[in-house]
C-alpha cells in the first residue's frame, strides 16, 4: 500500500504543472457550484432576518378589515392570556415637506402606545405624545430629514361607518397636522416594522395612539393587536380573546327608551350586520327596526321632501301600504285610502345613485304621540343627526337646498328626524336592504334585556371571526414565506449553469489531454504487467487528489463569488431583490455538500474517458493513436443526427400550419432539439474517413487533423455551441414593453395609465355629473377596482405568497382586454372575464390572476384554489379559473363586484384604477388626476412602465444568465486555447516535418488557423441557428427589445474573440520553437 501511494504521489508531482491546470478547472466548478449554494442559504437568511426585523418580539396579530375595536381589547386579553399585547391604530397616510414640493403617498401611520416599545425591544417608541413621531430610517432617506424636523402628515379619514354605506358624508376624505420627528428608527428599534410578508420595507410614521384617535374623531379606538406569545397556538389566542369581547368590539350599544319601555340595541355602524342580528334576535318581545332617509313622499302635485321612514314589526299595514303622521299627512292633504309616491336613491357601489320609486295606499293617518312621537327610531348619522338646520345636512346624497321649506327647518327644530311615515318590514327589506346590513335597530322589552345579558349574550355567541377579527401567528407564517420563497441556491445554479458546465469540460478536457500527454508511460505500465484494473486506480487515486487540490481553493473562490453577486444584487441587480438587507450567510454543511458535490461530478465524469483511455492497446497508447468507437455507439449518434433535427422542423412546421397561437415552448423545445442534432451532424462529418486521393492543400490538411482526433475537436465544438446558444437566446428574450402598449389585448390591457391611492376614492370617476362637481375633465375613462389588502404576490416579492391582494371589478369593464395563457373548463372561450359572474355556491368565487402569480408568487396553477376569510369570518374559496399572460395585475387575484360587495361589504370605494385618456398631452392628463387627487395619496404611472417594472426582474435574470454564459464562453475561449497550445507541443514533429519541407511558419500558422477556425466557425453557427429557432417567437414580437443586428454583433464578438486566440497562439508557439531540431531529435 505505501509503494502505491509513493508511486501515485511521484506520478502526481511529475505531471504537477498539468494537473494543477485540471485542478484550476475544478476550481472554478466548485466556486460557482457551493457558490450558488452559499447565495441560497443566505437569501433566506437574510429573509428570515428581515422577518425578525419587521415583527420585532412580535408573534402574533389580530387584525380587522375596515372596522374598529376598543384599544382597550389589549390589556384586557394581556390579563386574559398573560402574554404582552399592544394596541395598534394602523391607517394610510402620507408625508410632504417642502410645500408638497416633496411627498411619499404610500406611508403606514401607526398610532401607538408605550406597550409598543416591548414589542420592539427598544425605548425608542415610548413615551410618544402631542405632534411628536418617530420615523423609520428609509422615510427620514426619502424626504431628507433629520431628528428635530418637522412635515406635513396627511392621514386617510378613517370613519366607523362604512364609507360608502347610505346617508354618509364623503367630504371630508383625509386630515393633516404638522408632526415633529422626535426619533429615526433603524431595524433594530423596529423601524421596519411590516405584519406582510415582504422583504421590501414599508414608510413608517409612528405617532400617540391617542393623538392619532383625537385627528380621527374616535374615542380609544385601534384596528391591530400585536402579541408577543412564544408558545401559545392561534387556537389559544382566539379563545382568550373570545372571552374578553365586549359588545363595543362589535360596534354595539345599549341604551334605554323610555317612550316605550324598551331597550335598544344599536350599531356605530348604522346598520347591523346579519351575525350580530342574530345574538339577540331570538330574545322574547324582539322587534328589529329598519329606518330609511327617503328624497321625497308626493301626492297630486305636493310633495314633503327629505323624511325618515321606519319599518317596525307590529304595524297594521301590507307590504303596499304606508301609515302617515299628522303633519306629513295634513302637508300632502293626504287622507286614508289616497295612494302616495315615496321616492328614494337606491345607493350602488361608487356611490353610483338610482332615484326609485314605490306607490303606496295610505292605511292610516297618526297622532304625533306615544310610539308614533319616537325620535329615536332616527339612526345616528354623522352629518344629519348632529346638523342644528336642514340646510347644515350632510346627507352623502344629493339634496335640493330649494326644496327645503321654513315648515321643514320648523319640524326639524321641534322633532328633528322624527319619523314622518311608517311601512311593513317586508316591504322595507324589499326595497332598502343593503349589503351593509338590513336593519338599523333591535328593540327588547327591558325585563328581557339587562346590561349584564347584553354583555354574556355577546360573550357566548359571538365569535371574534364573526366581526371580522382574525388571529396570526404573524412570525410563523413569516418565517415560512421566507422559507418557501425563491429558492436562489437553485436560482444561481441554473443562471450559471452554462458556466458550471463549460468549467467541468474544461477539467475533463485538461485531464484528458493529461492522460493522453502520458500515455507512454500508461503503455509502458502495461508491458510490465500491471493490469487495466491496477492502472485504472492509480489515475483515479491521482485525480482524487487533483481534484481535492481543486476544491479547497474552490470553496474560498465560492465565498468570494457570493461576494461579488451581493455587491451587484445591491446595486445592478437589485431589481430582483428590492432590499438593502442582505447578508452572507456561511453555515459548515452547506459548504461540505459544495465539495462534496464538486469531487462526486468531477470523478464521475473522469470516470468514462479513463475507461476509454484504458481501452486502448499498448502499440496505440505508444502512438497516442485512438482506438476506433464502437459500432452501438456510432449507430446511436447517426440516429441522433437524423432524428434530432427532423424532429425540430417537425414541431417548427406544426407551428406555423396550425393556424393558432404560438407557443413558445415548443419553438424552445425545437432549439434545444436542433442543437444536440446538429452537434452530432458535426460529429458525423468528424468521423467520416478522408478521401485518400484528394489533392493535398491546405484546406484538406486542416480538414484531416480535426478528424485525427474528434474527441477534443467535438468537444470545442460543444463548448461554443452552448456558449453561443445562452447568450444568442438569452438576448433575444428581452422584451421592450412599450412597444405596442396600445393594444387591448397587451399586458396593459391597452390603458395608458395604471393608479393606486392611500385613500379610498369614493365616487364613480365616469359619472358626468360628479365630473362636473370635482372639475375633472373628461378626457379620460376609467375602471375602478374595490381592494381587500393582502400580501404583495407578484415577482417583486421574494417570499412565498398564500393570500394576495383582491380586487373587486365589474367584468363588463374589461371585456376583451388582456390575454389568457392558461385556463380551465369554467372559463368562457369567447367571453373569459364574464366566468367571474358566475356563482358556483358554496362559498366557492370564480378568479382570475396573472399566470406569474398563480406559478411563482403562489406555487398553484389554473384549477387550484385560494382559502380567504369573508368580513363575516365565512370561509371563501377563490376558485383559480383563468391564468393571465404577463400583465398590469401582476400582485392581485380579481373576482367580479359582486361577489366582492356580498363577502367585504365595509370596503369603501377603490384604491386601484385603470386609465384610458383621450387626450392628445397624456402628460398633461396625468398631471391634472395628480394634482387633483394629492391629498388622496394618488400614486399614478403609465401602464407600460408598470409593466414594464415587473418585466425588470426578467431581464435582471436574463441579464445575470447572460453575464454567467459569457463567463462560461470564456472559460471554452480558454479550453480552446490550451487545446491549440497542447496540441502545437503535441505536434512539434509534424510541425517540423512541414517546416522541412519547404513550408514557411505563416503557412504553418495558417494551416492552424484554418483547422481550429472550423472548429470555432461550427461551434458558433450551431449554437446561432439553434438559439435563432428557440427564440423566434420572441424575435418576431413586437415587445422584442434586441435586434437581429445586436444578436449578430452578439455572434460576430464570439467569433472574433475565438480568432483572436487561434491567430496569436500557433503564431507566438511556433515562431519560439525550433522545429528541425525538433525533428532531428525525433520529438
Amino acid at each position: 500500500m505505501n509503494h502505491f501511494i509513493h508511486f501515485v504521489q511521484k506520478t502526481f508531482l511529475h505531471y504537477f504543472r498539468g494537473n494543477m491546470v485540471v485542478a484550476l478547472g475544478v476550481a472554478i466548478s466548485t466556486a460557482v457550484l457551493t457558490g450558488g449554494l452559499i447565495i441560497g442559504d443566505s437569501v433566506t437568511y437574510s429573509l428570515e432576518k428581515i422577518a425578525h426585523y419587521r415583527l420585532g418580539n412580535i408573534t402574533h396579530s389580530v387584525t380587522v378589515n375596515d372596522r374598529y375595536f376598543r384599544s382597550a381589547l389589549a390589556s384586557e386579553l394581556a390579563d386574559e392570556s398573560g402574554f404582552p399585547v399592544s394596541p395598534v391604530l394602523m391607517l394610510d397616510g402620507m408625508a410632504v415637506t417642502g410645500g408638497g414640493a416633496s411627498r411619499v403617498n404610500s406611508v403606514t401611520v401607526n398610532g401607538i402606545d408605550d406597550t409598543f416599545a416591548k414589542m420592539a425591544g427598544s425605548d425608542m417608541m415610548a413615551g410618544l405624545t402631542d405632534n411628536d413621531v418617530v420615523i423609520s430610517a428609509n422615510l427620514a432617506a426619502r424626504l431628507e430629514m433629520k431628528e428635530g424636523d418637522s412635515f406635513m402628515l396627511r392621514v386617510e379619514k378613517a370613519s366607523l361607518i362604512p364609507r360608502n354605506a347610505p346617508f354618509i358624508s364623503d367630504t371630508e376624505t383625509s386630515v393633516a397636522i404638522r408632526v415633529n420627528v422626535r426619533q429615526i428608527a433603524g431595524r433594530d428599534d423596529l423601524g421596519l416594522f411590516n405584519l406582510k410578508n415582504s422583504q421590501s420595507s414599508p414608510y413608517n410614521v409612528f405617532i400617540s395612539i391617542d393623538r392619532l384617535n383625537r385627528m380621527m374623531e374616535f374615542e380609544g379606538k385601534a384596528n391591530r393587536l400585536l402579541i408577543s406569545a412564544e408558545k401559545a397556538s392561534v387556537t389559544e389566542i382566539q379563545e382568550a380573546l373570545r372571552h374578553v369581547l365586549k359588545p363595543a368590539d362589535g360596534g354595539l350599544a345599549l341604551r334605554d327608551i323610555p317612550l316605550t319601555g324598551e331597550k335598544e340595541i344599536s350599531t356605530e355602524r348604522v346598520f347591523m350586520e346579519e351575525s350580530l342580528v342574530k345574538v339577540y334576535d331570538g330574545l322574547s318581545g324582539s322587534r328589529k327596526i329598519l329606518t330609511y332617509f327617503v328624497n321625497s313622499l308626493q301626492l297630486k302635485g305636493r310633495e314633503t321632501p327629505y323624511s325618515f321612514v321606519s319599518a317596525v314589526p307590529g304595524l297594521d299595514a301590507g307590504n303596499d301600504e304606508v301609515i302617515l303622521n299628522r303633519w306629513c299627512a295634513n302637508d300632502l292633504d293626504a287622507k286614508v285610502g289616497d295612494t302616495i309616491r315615496m321616492v328614494y336613491f337606491e345607493i350602488g357601489p361608487l356611490r353610483q345613485l338610482e332615484e326609485k320609486e314605490v306607490s303606496l295606499r295610505v292605511r292610516e293617518i297618526v297622532e304625533m304621540e306615544g310610539p308614533w312621537a319616537d325620535g329615536d327610531l332616527m339612526p345616528h348619522l354623522p352629518g344629519l343627526s348632529d346638523a342644528g338646520h336642514c340646510r347644515e345636512w350632510e346627507a352623502g346624497i344629493p339634496v335640493d337646498l330649494e326644496k327645503i321649506r321654513q315648515k321643514d327647518e320648523d319640524y326639524w327644530a321641534e322633532y328633528k328626524g322624527l319619523p314622518k311615515a311608517f311601512v311593513s318590514p317586508g316591504l322595507a327589506s324589499g326595497i332598502w336592504a343593503n349589503r351593509f346590513g338590513n336593519y338599523t335597530a333591535i328593540r327588547v322589552p327591558a325585563e328581557q334585556l339587562s346590561e349584564d345579558m347584553f354583555y354574556r349574550l355577546f360573550s357566548e355567541r359571538v365569535e371574534p371571526s364573526d366581526i371580522g377579527m382574525m388571529v396570526h401567528s404573524s412570525r410563523e407564517s413569516g418565517l415560512e414565506a421566507a422559507r418557501g420563497g425563491v429558492s436562489f441556491s437553485q436560482l444561481f445554479l441554473g443562471l450559471s449553469f452554462f458556466l458550471l458546465l463549460g468549467a467541468i469540460l474544461l477539467s475533463v478536457l485538461l485531464f484528458r489531454l493529461n492522460l493522453e500527454n502520458r500515455s507512454a508511460q500508461t503503455g509502458t505500465l502495461m508491458q510490465l504487467g500491471f493490469s487495466n484494473g491496477q492502472i485504472f486506480k492509480i489515475i483515479l487515486t491521482e485525480a482524487f487528489w487533483i481534484s481535492l487540490a481543486g476544491i479547497i481553493p474552490g470553496i474560498i473562490l465560492a465565498v468570494g463569488y457570493t461576494v461579488l453577486v451581493f455587491s451587484f444584487l445591491n446595486t445592478l441587480w437589485w431589481d430582483i431583490v428590492r432590499t438593502e438587507v442582505l447578508f452572507v450567510h456561511l453555515r459548515p454543511a452547506t459548504l461540505s455538500v459544495g465539495a462534496i458535490v464538486s469531487l462526486v461530478v468531477m470523478m464521475v465524469s473522469i470516470i468514462m474517458p479513463v475507461r476509454k483511455y484504458l481501452r486502448q492497446k499498448v502499440s496505440e497508447l505508444h502512438r497516442k493513436e485512438k482506438s476506433p468507437e464502437r459500432t452501438w455507439v456510432t449507430r446511436l449518434k447517426m440516429y441522433g443526427a437524423i432524428l434530432l433535427p427532423a424532429i425540430a422542423v417537425i414541431l417548427l412546421v406544426s407551428q406555423f400550419v396550425s393556424g393558432g397561437a404560438q407557443n413558445p415552448a415548443i419553438f424552445f423545445v425545437s432549439g434545444g432539439l436542433l442543437l444536440p442534432g446538429l452537434i452530432l451532424v458535426a460529429d458525423r462529418w468528424l468521423g467520416r474517413k478522408p478521401d485518400q486521393e484528394g489533392a493535398l492543400t491546405i484546406a484538406g490538411l486542416a480538414v484531416r487533423n480535426l478528424r485525427r482526433n474528434k474527441s477534443r475537436s467535438i468537444a470545442v465544438i460543444i463548448l461554443f455551441a452552448l456558449g453561443t446558444f445562452i447568450v444568442v437566446s438569452t438576448g433575444a428574450n428581452r422584451q421592450d414593453m412599450f412597444a405596442g402598449a396600445e393594444e387591448p389585448t397587451r399586458g396593459s390591457g391597452g390603458f395608458h395609465f395604471f393608479a393606486e391611492s392611500s385613500v379610498p376614492v369614493l365616487f364613480d370617476l365616469n359619472d358626468a355629473q360628479r365630473r362636473a362637481t370635482e372639475s375633472l375633465p373628461d378626457s379620460f375613462s376609467a375602471v375602478q377596482f374595490h381592494r381587500v389588502d393582502g400580501d404583495d404576490a407578484s415577482c417583486l416579492n421574494l417570499n412565498l405568497i398564500s393570500n394576495p391582494a383582491i380586487l373587486g371589478v365589474d367584468p363588463e369593464m374589461l371585456r376583451g382586454r388582456f390575454r389568457f395563457a392558461t385556463k380551465t373548463e369554467e372559463l368562457d372561450e369567447e367571453d373569459p372575464w364574464m366566468s367571474l359572474n358566475a356563482s358556483p355556491g358554496g362559498n366557492v368565487i370564480p378568479a382570475i390572476a396573472d399566470q406569474t402569480v398563480i406559478q411563482w408568487g403562489l406555487g398553484l396553477k389554473v384549477g387550484d384554489t385560494l382559502v380567504y376569510q369573508s368580513e363575516s369570518g365565512d370561509t371563501l374559496k377563490l376558485h383559480l379559473v383563468g391564468g393571465l399572460a404577463p400583465s398590469i395585475f401582476q400582485g392581485f387575484v380579481i373576482i367580479a363586484n359582486h361577489h366582492f360587495l356580498q363577502h367585504y361589504p365595509s370596503h369603501s370605494g377603490s384604491s386601484v384604477f385603470l386609465i384610458d385618456d383621450r387626450s392628445e398631452n397624456h402628460q398633461l392628463a396625468s398631471e391634472e388626476l395628480a394634482s387633483h387627487f394629492r391629498d388622496f395619496g394618488w400614486e399614478m404611472e403609465a401602464a407600460p412602465k408598470r409593466l414594464a417594472e415587473f418585466y425588470s426582474v426578467t431581464n435582471t435574470y436574463l441579464s445575470i444568465f447572460l453575464a454567467l454564459g459569457a463567463l462560461g464562453l470564456a472559460l471554452g475561449t480558454i479550453g480552446l486555447a490550451v487545446i491549440l497550445a497542447r496540441s502545437i507541443l503535441e505536434r512539434k514533429q509534424e510541425l517540423a516535418i512541414l517546416q522541412a519541407l519547404g513550408f514557411r511558419q505563416a503557412k504553418i500558422s495558417a494551416l492552424m488557423f484554418r483547422e481550429y477556425g472550423q472548429q470555432l466557425l461550427a461551434g458558433t453557427l450551431i449554437g446561432f441557428v439553434a438559439a435563432l429557432l428557440a427564440t423566434l417567437p420572441a424575435l418576431l414580437s413586437e415587445n422584442a427589445e434586441v435586434s437581429f443586428s445586436t444578436i449578430g454583433w452578439v455572434t460576430a464578438a464570439v467569433l472574433v474573440n475565438g480568432f483572436i486566440w487561434i491567430r496569436l497562439i500557433p503564431w507566438y508557439m511556433i515562431r519560439q520553437e525550433r522545429q528541425v531540431a525538433a525533428l532531428r531529435d525525433g520529438q
